[in-house]
């Protein structure tokens, strides 16, 4: 893999990994590797096997074409910008709650907007 493609990635699970409040210990364990490994991996020194890939993605509910590539396969789902995913994937319920409540506000005024 493009060593580009594996730094990128590296950020992207670490990203995820600690929005989620995880530590690399533990996601280790998860994924039956070593810590180290996934130090590594999080620095773009090397890569998750696919089994492993597929896994992260079930931890963490997000998609393989997020984590390898940066974006989600929806182009317009791919242009949320990547805070907005940060809290969805985060263990922070209030800052879920605001955003779900700012959600249905723009909704609320989207529908009137659209209804004029």
């Amino acid at each position: 893999m493009n060593n580009e493609i594996v730094y990128e990635m590296g950020i992207r699970i670490s990203e995820i990994r600690r929005a989620q409040g995880m530590t690399q210990e533990t996601l280790a364990d998860k994924l039956n590797v070593t810590p180290k490994h996934i130090s590594h991996v999080e620095r773009g020194c090397t890569s998750l096997s696919l089994p492993n890939l597929i896994k992260l993605c079930s931890i963490f509910g997000c998609s393989l074409d997020y984590l390898v590539l940066g974006s989600l396969h929806d182009k317009s789902l791919s242009q949320i910008p990547m805070d907005l995913i940060n809290i969805l994937h985060s263990d922070d319920e209030e800052e879920k709650t605001r955003l779900l409540q700012y959600l249905n506000i723009y909704t609320e005024l989207y529908r009137k907007a659209k209804n004029k």
